[in-house]
């Protein structure tokens, strides 16, 4: 199962294929892309960011002022395992990564909307599914 959702108006989106860098690249959609790509590694360090940022407004209970507050939990980068772009009204970045999570290694796919436009931050999370 793939990421469902992007930014207003992209289509769902089919998951991920490791392997060549030769792409069934069709109009609008999915292209493989080098993992070492300099742009996929902001992109892959951004989602973590913006991940991380999202357990800890859990874990503090921000949204639920009755909650009590759990230790927050620590996100990691390993490695991008695959990654892929799409042209959108920007770039949509859809990667595969393999994190750290309090020390156990697990794996997500998170999709990244960037904007060069958009500031301060040129980068969005659209998408976080863990594998």
């Amino acid at each position: 199962m793939g990421l469902r959702a992007g930014p207003p108006g992209t289509p769902e989106t089919p998951a991920l294929r490791a392997g060549s860098h030769r792409s069934d690249r069709k109009a609008g959609g999915f292209a493989v892309v080098s993992t070492t790509d300099r742009e996929v590694k902001s992109a892959a360090a951004f989602a973590v960011k913006a991940q991380q940022a999202a357990l800890r407004k859990e874990a503090v209970g921000l949204d639920d002022p009755k909650a009590k507050p759990q230790p927050i939990p620590r996100l990691a980068l390993v490695r991008i395992v695959a990654a892929e772009h799409q042209v959108v009204a920007g770039m949509n970045y859809r990667l595969q990564l393999r994190v750290t999570l309090d020390g156990q290694k697990k794996t997500a796919e998170a999709l990244v909307w960037w904007q060069a436009w958009r500031k301060p931050e040129p980068y969005q999370l659209t998408s976080w599914t863990w594998k």
